[in-house]
């Protein structure tokens, strides 16, 4: 098993999911029209995962919208509009005339973003993630997968500033449209003891 896999393999693992992947189809049209591949772990986790969030925070742009969910080309489109550019200095957008730039894969709750630094001349795979906590937050770059970004962020307490996960709860997967409406829920969803 090759390391992405083992991280996609933790996070399910740390948050309990255990349901029947999707499809995965779309991504050869984003692709095509982004003109890049995308790392292929982050595609295999949106296949595993059906459109929500991480801990109720974190969530994955799609390959498609289908489910209300954001789409990763739709939002790359809206990214390389010019009003938006200076939001993304000093990497920029990356374009198909472009030897690097940034595309969005991910959000948050609190107004991260979450960017691949995608270059052309270098694998998907070994595409940094970088990460912004909110407008006008400092930069912070991660030489990891996009899958051990995303456990970090929901399992290491340590991983500062970007870490939601508390040492005395587990973290879960939410699904679009499903909604916590009481600290009871909270409680049930997080507790270390609840079955999967």
């Amino acid at each position: 098993m090759n390391d992405q896999l083992t991280w996609i393999d933790r996070i399910i693992d740390v948050t309990g999911w255990h349901q029947q992947p999707e499809d995965g189809t779309g991504w050869e049209r984003v692709e095509a029209e982004i003109g890049v591949a995308l790392p292929s772990d982050f595609k295999e986790l949106c296949r595993r995962f059906m459109p929500g969030s991480f801990y109720a925070y974190l969530h994955l742009l799609r390959s498609t919208a289908e489910h209300a969910s954001g789409e990763l080309l739709q939002m790359w489109a809206h990214c390389r509009s010019e009003s938006f550019a200076r939001v993304c200095a000093p990497y920029g957008i990356y374009g198909p005339d472009k030897g690097s730039g940034l595309i969005q894969w991910g959000d948050d709750q609190v107004a991260g973003r979450y960017y691949w630094l995608a270059e052309r001349s270098v694998e998907p795979e070994g595409w940094p993630v970088v990460a912004q906590s909110g407008g006008g937050e400092p930069w912070h770059r991660f030489d990891m997968s996009t899958t051990e970004f995303i456990y970090r962020v929901i399992a290491d307490p340590e991983f500062k500033p970007f870490t939601v996960a508390d040492p005395l709860r587990r973290a879960f997967y939410l699904p679009r449209g499903q909604t916590i409406s009481s600290a009871e829920e909270w409680d049930a969803l997080t507790n270390p003891n609840r079955d999967s």
